[in-house]
């Protein structure tokens, strides 16, 4: 019987392992999957659509994504292929409530391995093209800022009685002192 599996915390913005480009896995353990099963639970908790291990404080080649239900898992990922571009909304797990209009690929294909070590090559569109990119951002040590269009950012204050996001423009240095001055608070 497998133990059950436990979140795990989300590193925020100021971390120096967001910023590192992560190791290759090698080899796939019992540990590296247990930490996957902990990756995808922690990633549907906070509502979120992937998540890079180096969000976690794990400086490794790993993450999982999950779209329209499917969860994938994607070990020592690298893009091969992007084709088109479009501008949408993008956000980030590890910059909580801070969104921006970010350029991505219509379609990006990815070669991977997965947990039973098989190399597999995985074709994205739309959402899966821009969560791929995302996360292998992450993997390279890059965040959504890097790629953002700066007089776009915003926070997300929450939804009004329709459903509408409440919004409130920000400038990228007025995000990154809330970002830092959040972490100073909590250590």
């Amino acid at each position: 019987m497998s133990s059950p599996t436990r979140q795990l915390k989300i590193v925020r913005y100021g971390d120096p392992v967001l910023r590192k480009p992560a190791q290759k896995v090698g080899r796939i353990t019992a540990e590296v999957r247990q930490l996957v099963e902990q990756m995808v639970e922690t990633m549907r908790a906070a509502g979120g659509v992937g998540l890079a291990a180096n969000q976690i404080g794990v400086s490794q080649r790993l993450a999982v994504i999950e779209v329209e239900g499917e969860v994938r898992v994607l070990v020592d990922p690298e893009i091969v292929r992007t084709v088109g571009s479009e501008l949408c909304d993008e956000g980030c797990l590890s910059l909580p409530r801070l969104y921006g209009l970010v350029e991505r690929p219509i379609r990006a294909v990815v070669k991977a391995r997965d947990l039973s070590g098989r190399r597999i090559t995985l074709e994205g569109e739309g959402l899966l093209a821009r969560a791929l990119c995302h996360e292998l951002d992450h993997l390279n040590g890059r965040l959504f800022i890097d790629n953002a269009d700066e007089s776009t950012l915003h926070w997300l204050l929450g939804h009004d009685d329709d459903g509408q996001p409440i919004t409130q423009p920000t400038t990228l240095d007025d995000a990154l002192r809330v970002f830092t001055a959040a972490r100073k608070a909590h250590g």
